[in-house]
């Protein structure tokens, strides 16, 4: 049971969310929809007690109500973040195994927000950097240290190309280099359950773009080659 007067959501209040809980389990209420939005993670990047203590409550509400999926995305993808509630995270353990079956059912279904809920199943399953990081591969761009002489690199995904550059303020991305894309076979580990799971669920771009993410670029300033997704997880993880 949760002690509702020892939490606090964004608004500073201890009580209003469990209210907002209630109304949204007994009916679909839009405003309260809203508020809780509102309250329980700020600008989708702060999460508050009060989010973690709803949270069992908005995982077995995403079973039935599409609405529920979004601020429990949400709460998940802060759950590495320093928000000071590790013991009130413990106690979601359970929800967040029944969230993360229901977001991967959900994907299966090939939804119009397969892409949202990709990202909240990727902190489900705790990769929170690559839910944080990863982009729709439309125009996505990833800044890497080269290994081997410290030059800043600009790796660009998407639908202007997929390369390599050293980004200059006035011409832009200068000396490009193609970028190596990985095999599906070569895959291992996050990187392979996120390919094999974007073309199970027949999304060609996505599954592209993390092959070629997952893959090898060359640095324009010294030729050294470098595995991108490595390089990037090394300089960008959150500390746990």
């Amino acid at each position: 049971m949760v002690n509702w007067a020892l939490t606090y959501d964004c608004c500073g209040d201890g009580d209003r969310v469990p209210e907002l809980l209630a109304r949204v389990e007994r009916e679909d209420d839009a405003e309260a929809w809203d508020e809780l939005d509102h309250r329980l993670v700020l600008e989708g990047d702060l999460v508050f007690p009060a989010g973690f203590a709803a949270l069992p409550r908005l995982a077995r509400l995403a079973s039935r109500s599409a609405r529920a999926r979004g601020p429990a995305g949400a709460i998940v993808r802060c759950a590495a973040g320093g928000h000071g509630c590790d013991d009130l995270l413990a106690g979601c353990a359970d929800a967040i195994v029944e969230f993360r079956e229901l977001l991967d059912r959900h994907l299966r279904s090939r939804p119009v927000d397969h892409f949202e809920t990709f990202l909240h199943l990727l902190a489900a399953e705790e990769q929170y950097h690559w839910s944080a990081a990863l982009g729709d591969f439309s125009d996505d761009f990833y800044r890497v240290d080269c290994p081997h002489c410290a030059a800043e690199v600009t790796i660009a995904i998407g639908d202007h190309g997929c390369y390599s550059a050293i980004r200059d303020w006035h011409l832009g991305d200068v000396d490009r280099r193609g970028l190596g894309p990985a095999s599906p076979g070569s895959l291992s580990g996050v990187g392979r359950w996120m390919h094999e799971t974007a073309v199970r669920d027949g999304k060609t771009v996505l599954a592209d773009g993390i092959a070629h993410l997952f893959g090898r670029a060359e640095c324009p300033r010294c030729a050294g080659v470098f595995d991108i997704a490595d390089e990037y997880a090394s300089s960008h993880r959150p500390v746990m």
